[in-house]
């Protein structure tokens, strides 16, 4: 059953039994103080008419020192307000005005020296009887006196019909002003479910109204930290899997060169007869990149996954490190027929070596496939830091372009970098690198002339600098 039913339910069957409740105790109360009314008046009225009797029996003490009188007893009865019934001492009814199926039962009540009253219904009649003992000299007898109340019990009749007609007309309305407060209460429930509902359908950004200071203000801002926690997990899940996404794309992508040379050199070992030295050179850039590929597997996982930037920087010579970085291309740049110009003056830089290389394999191979045929690599000395440099004489970049370039998954030539299977994510990965090595990317292209690329590095030891 829904909460908007059992509200209603509730609500009506609470206010059906209230005004029942009410309504009977109104009315009972109303009735009982009507007959305490009635039985305080008739009991003075019946002092009266005592007294009175009490008179008329001074009047014909003779007669009924004799026998009772019935002639004298209705005389008697003339100036009473009600209706008079008399017994003798034994309880023997001597006359009565009250109709003949009365119950005289009150008789076996009263005391000697004080009144008893009694209410009665008699032949479809309400009656207070009113009894005592009167005694006059030698005669001594029960007076009773009957008043007729039937208006007062008709009364009660009466606002019981009218408390049936109040008690629909009251009942129709409360049940019309129930239906209204039963859907305002559940209103703002509603809005929850559908705003869990919109959040099943995957619409997170749904907020609800926290106004008011009710339990139901207090769901909705406990309903709102939910949401944005849930919000918080999916956007902290779809990064997860975009990392992961992103690291098994840049891994790919970082296969492609390292494989190169180890295939070309593969390929040399295969192909030619070659003398020893030559051999073991081969051997050896095949070991060495298998290695680094070893390595670089784990650090483009912290590098890109993780977002690690805490990379320990190694202190190494300038020269020996791009030498090495030469030797890896020597077969990829053959297959592309291109050309490598270093031109790197000796100091101490501070790199991670696998990154780094990472880092300036991408710059050289996207100069490649960029057209450039003679690449330069430029490294000098520049104040307290080492500058890098990488020229080509490629198709060039335009201007507009510049800016992107490094946004992940970007690519400027796009049916260009498909045929030679990029996916736009050597530079994205170069920029990250690069700001591992408190450095950045600059690009300056001019279309039809070639791209530079420069970023700088740190500076090792001091007796390197000199």
């Amino acid at each position: 059953m829904r909460l908007f039913a059992k509200l209603f339910i509730c609500a009506t069957l609470v206010i059906c039994i209230a005004l029942l409740v009410s309504g009977y105790l109104l009315i009972t109360f109303s009735h009982e103080r009507a007959l305490s009314r009635e039985a305080e008046r008739a009991i003075n009225q019946y002092q009266y008419d005592k007294f009175t009797a009490q008179a008329g029996l001074i009047a014909n003490v003779d007669t009924f020192s004799e026998e009772f009188s019935e002639r004298v007893l209705q005389q008697l009865s003339a100036d009473a307000s009600g209706l008079l019934a008399f017994f003798t001492e034994n309880k023997t009814l001597l006359y009565s005005e009250l109709p003949a199926q009365t119950d005289f039962i009150i008789l076996s009540d009263v005391p000697d020296n004080s009144y008893v009253h009694q209410f009665q219904e008699v032949d479809g009649g309400s009656y207070i009887m009113v009894c005592s003992k009167l005694t006059q000299g030698n005669v001594k007898l029960y007076f009773l006196v009957a008043t007729d109340i039937s208006d007062v019990v008709a009364q009660k009749e009466q606002m019981a019909q009218s408390f049936v007609k109040v008690y629909f007309i009251t009942l129709l309305l409360s049940v019309a002003v129930i239906l209204i407060l039963s859907a305002f209460i559940t209103r703002p429930i509603k809005r929850v479910i559908r705003a869990a509902a919109d959040i099943a359908r995957g619409q997170y950004n749904e907020r609800l109204p926290t106004k008011g200071g009710d339990e139901i203000s207090e769901l909705s801002k406990s309903f709102n930290i939910m949401t944005d926690a849930v919000e918080d997990k999916i956007v902290e899940l779809e990064e997860s899997a975009r990392q992961k996404e992103d690291f098994v794309a840049n891994f790919a992508h970082e296969l492609k060169t390292p494989l190169t040379s180890v295939i070309g050199y593969a390929d040399m070992l295969y192909q030619k007869s070659l003398p020893l030295e030559q051999v073991k050179d081969a051997a050896s850039y095949i070991l060495s990149e298998g290695l680094r590929l070893e390595s670089l597997s784990l650090k483009l996982l912290d590098l890109i996954v993780l977002n690690r930037q805490d990379f320990v920087l190694e202190d190494m010579r300038s020269d020996e490190l791009f030498e090495n970085i030469a030797g890896s291309l020597k077969p990829l740049l053959e297959e592309r027929k291109a050309s490598l110009i270093p031109k790197i003056d000796p100091a101490s830089v501070m790199v991670e070596y696998d990154l780094f290389k990472t880092l300036m394999l991408n710059l050289i191979d996207n100069a490649t496939k960029a057209g450039g045929h003679n690449i330069k690599i430029v490294g000098s000395q520049n104040g307290s830091r080492y500058s890098v440099s990488v020229n080509d004489d490629g198709r060039g970049i335009p201007e507009t372009e510049l800016s992107k370039i490094t946004e992940a998954f970007y690519m400027v030539d796009k049916s260009r970098s498909r045929k030679q299977h990029g996916a736009g994510l050597g530079l994205s990965l170069a920029a990250k690198i690069a700001k591992v090595h408190g450095s950045t990317l600059e690009f300056s292209s001019i279309e039809g002339i070639g791209t530079i690329v420069k970023l700088d590095l740190a500076l090792g030891g001091i007796e390197d600098n000199e």
